[in-house]
């Protein structure tokens, strides 16, 4: 009884329709192959299905996992959970950039709810009309944004504002969606097109009572990829840290440092630390300091896929803090955007 109803409610919280806060919650810490095992218990032929590597959690710590977030097999969630700077002790640093240690990592906040309802009311999301096709090639590079109010404080008239929490907008001229439509721009000077999606994701989300980012962007994902293929899919984001460990001066101009973050809950994250290392390295090659560096994330911290299953060539990048300046984030787009069409280039020849 109690394996049909998990079974019952992981299936009706990936439905757009039953989606609320409560289901989420209850399912969010379970992967598919949780259920899947789960399901054998009742059913040994769903054995047959299991991964071989797949090493079956303890039933117990599965039902605290799912009740509160808590993971006996990693005691620093429940650290974390009580002191909430220990949180940033869940990643690791797979590749340090310059000044990178276990005292600045990068870490993923919220702002106040409240204040991300509001976000909601503002620059709603419209129908795109179609371009035409005879103008360009298929896009090969889908970009999104699962965070789009991620934002600016010296954008929005708060330069030096001590509450970081206030660098969020939901215009899209302000917040990290005008980077990511930059980085379109770039790419296309290389040949290279690229979707862009402009959704503000807190009015998305409002219209379907979700309050899972990742759930959100990843329908978005879905609905693409159901009528067009890409090689690359690009999250991009803006870190929390302050302007000390986000800006870096090179060749007298001022960039937006940046970093990668890999999931690794997943099977496809090996490929994909491959890839952000050898970009962190090219990106220091030719721009010393600006990158961060490579950092992984397991479930103890976020969901630890961040869609990145949905494709061996997903990356997230993170691009500059709060204090940094548009231009400056623009300029780091430009940069990233040149290597990443070398490495695409060269990878897509092979």
């Amino acid at each position: 009884m109690l394996l049909s109803t998990l079974l019952i409610i992981s299936i009706l919280a990936t439905n757009q329709t039953w989606y609320n806060r409560g289901l989420n919650t209850i399912v969010s810490p379970l992967e598919g192959v949780d259920l899947l095992h789960l399901i054998s218990l009742e059913n040994p032929i769903f054995k047959e299905a299991l991964p071989p590597e797949f090493k079956a959690k303890s039933l117990s710590n599965v039902m605290v996992s799912t009740a509160t977030s808590l993971d006996f097999s990693h005691p620093l969630s429940l650290l974390s959970q009580g002191i909430p700077a220990m949180a940033a002790f869940d990643t690791t640093i797979a590749v340090a950039g310059q000044g990178t240690d276990v005292t600045n990592m990068p870490r993923e906040t919220l702002p106040p709810e409240e204040a991300l309802a509001e976000l909601a009311k503002e620059h709603t999301n419209e129908e795109e009309s179609p371009e035409k096709e005879s103008e360009h090639t298929d896009p090969s590079v889908f970009i999104y944004h699962t965070h789009s109010y991620e934002s600016f404080l010296p954008e929005l008239g708060l330069e030096g504002a001590e509450n970081a929490d206030q660098a969020i907008s939901s215009n899209p001229d302000l917040n990290i969606i005008n980077v990511g439509k930059h980085f379109a721009d770039r790419l296309s000077t290389h040949g290279i097109v690229a979707d862009v999606d402009k959704t503000n994701m807190n009015a998305y989300m409002q219209e379907r009572s979700m309050t899972n980012y990742y759930s959100a962007s990843r329908q978005i994902i879905e609905g693409k990829l159901e009528t067009q293929q890409y090689d690359l899919l690009l999250d991009f984001h803006r870190d929390s840290a302050r302007r000390d460990l986000t800006a870096v001066t090179i060749n007298n101009e001022t960039f937006a440092r940046i970093l990668f973050v890999v999931g690794t809950a997943h099977a496809n994250s090996d490929a994909q630390l491959a890839a952000a290392t050898e970009l962190h390295n090219r990106i220091e090659e030719a721009y010393p300091g600006l990158s961060r560096g490579v950092f992984t994330k397991d479930k103890s911290q976020g969901n630890g896929i961040y869609n990145q299953d949905l494709a061996n060539t997903a990356m997230l990048i993170e691009f500059g803090g709060v204090d940094n300046t548009m231009e400056e984030s623009l300029r780091s787009a430009d940069a990233v955007a040149d290597l990443l069409a070398d490495y695409y280039k060269e990878k897509m020849s092979e």
